[in-house]
């Protein structure tokens, strides 16, 4: 059939909603055209860039009906930068458009609509600015020295960027220093087209407790001056750790190197959520808004049966933060990750935390699940934590084999967590879906979804 539009033809569009990537949605005779910096309901002119088999996008070409929601943004790169897609939205509106394109995903794609779950509304932040407590910054050589910076959408130029303004005050200090130190001593970043350089990322973590600061060099080789370059860093206000991670190949898609080298001072920071501390190694996931992850921990706890008796499971555990959280409200708990960095760093903080009744294992959930059955474990509740893929079909045949009391299920992609509840919901029933501003700026939506076995 002949395709309804062509490339670079122009057409009039009325913006209906937003697409999962902060992108506008419009419909060009039932033909969905998707425009990157449209919000509902603009209507534009807007000329088609490229055409799909069930869709299309485009560009702008004028605005002709703007939004009253629509906002200036706070930062000065943000059309050339891809790290954040929805600052020209006002704030509020930004957690109504999550809400609306979380449901609609929802409903889409696992036939979830307002009479089958309760969705409750989204929290946001008093503060949507410097709420990132981690930076991953890759690295470019300039005619002036190194910078960091974000790649543009869609491809590999690199945008500089010193201070990012959804980056902790503190990070984008000790960020801009950094630089200054490696420019000092003849750091140069590497080129993947001339295969020289040292340099490949700056990442920086910040302990929202204590304030304390990690800094780990992402490099391609060694250099004896990073051990100088180390012991300036270390001086820095806050710093307390400072490390290497190899990772010479250019077609990783992984920040890190298998291994992380301290150069100086310690090897990890301490951070926390009231009186449990966890100590974070430099690969060690936490959640980079740590505002928002108490908000969230403490939301979970309420879903919890309330007999304190639980047996609980929280897989993809990271560090351990929601396991060691949940641990005075269970009986035991056991936490899953593939990660031994992560594990390690859990096994530290549990001993550190003197908690008895929680214990943790190395592994790939589909694995480490059905040898606990095997054992005689039988938890009444799993919290888990998926990646951005969801789960894998190995794990959602297990759990539709052998069905759990309660499941809540935190997700990062409305798109693979609405899959994933298609299968679920044969033997699972939805009960609440509760977003959380976890990143507030980009189109990203963490939510959490409460089910109980049917």
């Amino acid at each position: 059939m002949e395709p309804l539009l062509k490339k670079d033809q122009t057409i009039l569009l009325t913006i209906k909603r937003l697409g999962i990537n902060g992108e506008g949605i419009g419909y060009y005779k039932r033909q969905a055209v998707f425009v990157p910096g449209l919000i509902p309901p603009e209507e534009a002119i807007v000329r088609i860039t490229d055409v799909k088999q069930n869709y299309a996008t485009a560009d702008i070409v004028t605005i002709r009906i703007k939004a009253a929601k629509r906002t200036t943004p706070f930062c000065k790169h943000y059309y050339q930068c891809g790290g954040c897609q929805t600052q020209h939205i006002a704030y509020e509106e930004q957690l109504l458009l999550k809400e609306d394109m979380l449901q609609q995903t929802l409903e889409r794609y696992a036939n979830l609509t307002n009479k089958d779950v309760t969705y409750l509304d989204m929290v946001g932040l008093s503060h949507p600015d410097h709420y990132r407590y981690k930076s991953q910054m890759p690295v470019e050589n300039t005619k002036d020295g190194i910078t960091t910076g974000f790649y543009k959408p869609g491809t590999n130029d690199l945008v500089p960027i010193v201070e990012c303004p959804v980056h902790s005050d503190a990070i984008n200090n000790v960020n801009r220093q950094i630089i200054d130190i490696c420019d000092k001593h003849d750091i140069q970043a590497f080129d993947p087209k001339l295969m020289r350089g040292l340099l490949r990322y700056i990442v920086i973590r910040e302990s929202f407790k204590t304030g304390e600061i990690q800094v780990t060099l992402v490099i391609t080789i060694f250099n004896k001056a990073l051990h100088k370059v180390a012991e300036e860093i270390l001086k820095l206000d806050h710093v307390v750790s400072v490390g290497i991670s190899k990772n010479h190949d250019k077609k990783n898609i992984e920040i890190f190197g298998q291994d992380v080298e301290i150069l100086a001072g310690k090897d990890y920071i301490e951070e926390g959520i009231g009186d449990t501390i966890y100590e974070l190694k430099p690969k060690a996931f936490y959640q980079l808004n740590p505002e928002m992850a108490i908000k969230m921990y403490t939301y979970i706890k309420t879903l919890l049966p309330k007999d304190n008796d639980n047996s609980i499971v929280d897989a993809y555990c990271g560090a351990g933060a929601i396991a060691m959280y949940m641990a005075p409200y269970a009986k035991k708990v056991i936490g899953i990750d593939s990660s031994k960095e992560s594990i390690y760093s859990a096994l530290h903080n549990k001993k550190k935390n003197n908690i008895a009744n929680v214990e943790f294992e190395v592994g790939e959930v589909k694995d480490v699940l059905p040898a606990l059955y095997d054992k005689g474990f039988e938890p009444n509740v799993l919290i888990m934590d998926p990646p951005r893929s969801g789960l894998d079909s190995n794990t959602l045949d297990i759990l539709t084999r052998k069905p759990i009391d309660t499941i809540i299920y935190v997700s990062c992609n409305p798109s693979t967590l609405a899959k994933n509840l298609k299968i679920l919901l044969r033997k699972y029933k939805v009960e609440t879906v509760k977003p959380f501003d976890m990143f507030p700026q980009t189109s990203h939506i963490e939510s959490v979804v409460h089910l109980t076995k049917k």
